[in-house]
């Protein structure tokens, strides 16, 4: 498995990838568009075959980076793919001096919630009724550069 910048040919396996594990799954069209935005890192995981089997979308401004999406095929869990994505966007923001990275998780999503506590994360709070499909709250996260 290779971690490498995300591409525009990466968008239409994204998308189905986005149908698999996400009850509000993002189209091409906001993959290429968020793609395409200023301060916007996109990661890929790329199987030995060559296959998308996870991606990783974060945007930047100063100092502070929002992990918006984490998205692995579910054939590919629990391979470290995610440690790895999380690990790169890490490493990207030191080289890009951004000291904090905040993000959501459901919280029901104890696998996720374990994965980012792993890496340095730290739970600030909570977000009232945040997700919808189904309704349920938000736990907010943040990791500090050392």
């Amino acid at each position: 498995m290779t971690i490498r910048f995300f591409t525009e040919e990466d968008v239409p396996a994204a998308a189905e990838l986005e149908q698999l594990c996400f009850p509000d799954p993002w189209s091409q069209k906001g993959l290429r568009d968020t793609l395409r935005e200023e301060g916007s890192c996109f990661l890929a995981a790329e199987s030995e075959t060559g296959a998308l089997c996870g991606y990783l979308n974060a945007t930047w401004v100063l100092d502070e980076c929002n992990l918006n999406r984490i998205c692995v095929h579910p054939d590919f869990r629990k391979q470290g793919i995610g440690a790895n994505l999380l690990t790169k966007l890490q490493d990207f923001c030191k080289t890009h001096e951004i000291s904090h990275i905040f993000l959501e998780v459901r919280e029901s999503n104890a696998a996720a919630r374990n994965l980012y506590r792993a890496h340095g994360f730290r739970e600030l709070g909570k977000r009232p009724r945040f997700y919808e499909n189904p309704e349920e709250d938000a736990v907010l996260m943040e990791w500090t550069a050392e």
